[in-house]
């Protein structure tokens, strides 16, 4: 991959990471919601949804870290 690409892509990967964060909190808040009121499985379908996206969200957050150091080290050569 090209640098000027990786560079391209850095923003979009930041900020997808960040939407999956945010709406993953909310699946989180929301399955709290939902087991308040008794609907068990729905409480436990959302809150694996929730974790999953969590786990998309750091994920795309520490590659786009991965990226930015790449970034950096190829400028200072």
């Amino acid at each position: 991959m090209k640098t000027g690409l990786r560079y391209r892509l850095l923003p979009v990967i930041l900020i997808a990471g960040l939407l999956l964060l945010v709406f993953s909190t909310y699946l989180l808040i929301l399955s709290i919601g939902y087991m308040e009121r008794g609907y068990v499985g729905t409480s436990l379908l959302t809150l694996l949804i929730g974790f999953s996206l969590l786990s998309s969200s750091l994920y795309l957050l520490r590659l786009s870290a991965h990226v930015y150091a790449i970034e950096r080290k190829g400028e200072k050569e």
